[in-house]
This record gives C-alpha cells, structure tokens and sequence, in this order.
C-alpha cells in the first residue's frame, strides 16, 4: 500500500486516521489500518486538519466547486459537514457524515481556507451554526455506536439496506431494528445538548461560510 504523502493544502505530512470499508454495511469500527483487504485507508493533516483518501488524485478547482453554491452576486455559500467538530471526535470512522461530503477532501475550518485561499476567494463568516442536518449526524453517530450496521436508520429510509441484503444478516438486522426504534429516543436526550453546546463553541457539525473573490470587497 502507497504510504501518506504531503497534504494537499498546506505541504505537510499527512498521517494515517481511518479504513473505511468500500462497500456500505461491512465491519469497520475498531479496525486498525491496513488489516482489511478493500479498504479505503484515510488520511489526516494534523496542521490545517484536512483529511483525504490516500492515493486519489485532486483536483483542487474542482474540490472548490463542489463545495460551493452560487449566493447572492458575488458570493459563494458553503455549507458542509465539519471534520473538527465534536461528532466526528467521538464518531471517528462511525461518524455518520463521513460520506457525506461533497467532493474528496473532508474540511475543517483552516483547510478550507486554505482551499479557498488556493482558489482565488477568502471566507466570510465561518461558523459552525446549530442546524438539523447536524442534529441529524449526531443521533445518528452515536446511535452508530449501538448498531450492528453503520448508518442503519439512513440506510434502512433510503431503501439501500433490507434485510434480505443486510451483510450481517438478517438477526442482526432484526437486533438494529429494535435498538434503533428503542433506543433513538433515549440517545437524543443526549445527542441533541451535546450537538447544541458543540455549535456554540464552534465545534459543531455543519460548518458553514460565505466566500468572495481574494480583493473583492463585500456590502
């Protein structure tokens, strides 16, 4: 396997943080590097905290499209989850956002300045506000906890994961049910307070800015 080269962003070395499985629903959580045939193996920065798939190429112009949507003129909006937030401490590889990130590099708040830096724009306004879809990620990461299948209440909603497809089969898809459905009230009680304290100390989920062209002045 390649071994971690520079960062993307800032050209310092990036280091080894999570395998993820390449197909959705196999065993992952606590699973060192490496030891797994098929695995994405996931790189981190520990300066500006980006973290990026170890041997893809990058595009960084393109990286920047996709995190953008056109705002008012002049102005693009971000809205994405936040790899220094809270929810992916504790989540790590069971963080339920993970894979939902809209290009390949998964941003904290310095990486994405300096993405935006090596695309011409500087940031507005970069916070990380209390939303629902961040709600959202935090019941369902710690629910990840709990749960034989990762993401299984996404899966199951999104019609991608049935019992008669479950790889873990189907007591354990049963077992997810029942703890999903029990268990989901009870785990908000303590997901949505910490999700809420995480926002208000800028540690939280949905990391969002606005960004304008390096020397165009807003208002």
């Amino acid at each position: 396997m390649s071994e971690a080269g520079p960062c993307p962003l800032c050209g310092r070395q990036l280091y080894g943080w999570i395998a993820l499985p390449v197909v959705v629903g196999e065993a992952s959580i606590g699973v060192p590097l490496d030891q797994r045939s098929g695995e994405r193996v996931i790189d981190r920065c520990e300066n500006c905290g980006v973290a990026v798939e170890r041997g893809r190429e990058l595009d960084l112009g393109a990286e920047w499209e996709a995190v953008c949507r056109a705002g008012e003129p002049g102005v693009r909006e971000i809205a994405i989850p936040n790899r220094a937030s809270f929810q992916a401490w504790i989540g790590e590889v069971g963080w339920a956002a993970i894979d939902r990130f809209p290009g390949r590099l998964l941003h904290t708040p310095a990486s994405l300045e300096l993405l935006a830096q090596r695309n011409g724009h500087r940031l507005d306004r970069a916070r990380t506000p209390i939303s629902g879809r961040a709600q959202g990620w935090m019941l369902q990461t710690m629910l990840n906890g709990l749960t034989f299948h990762p993401n299984f209440a996404r899966e199951v909603r999104a019609g991608r994961l049935r019992a008669g497809n479950s790889p873990r089969g189907r007591w354990a898809f049963a077992i997810d049910s029942v703890v999903t459905v029990l268990g989901a009230p009870l785990v908000l009680l303590l997901s949505a307070p910490s999700e809420l304290v995480a926002a208000l100390v800028r540690s939280g989920g949905e990391l969002t800015a606005s960004a304008r062209r390096d020397g165009v002045n807003g208002g």
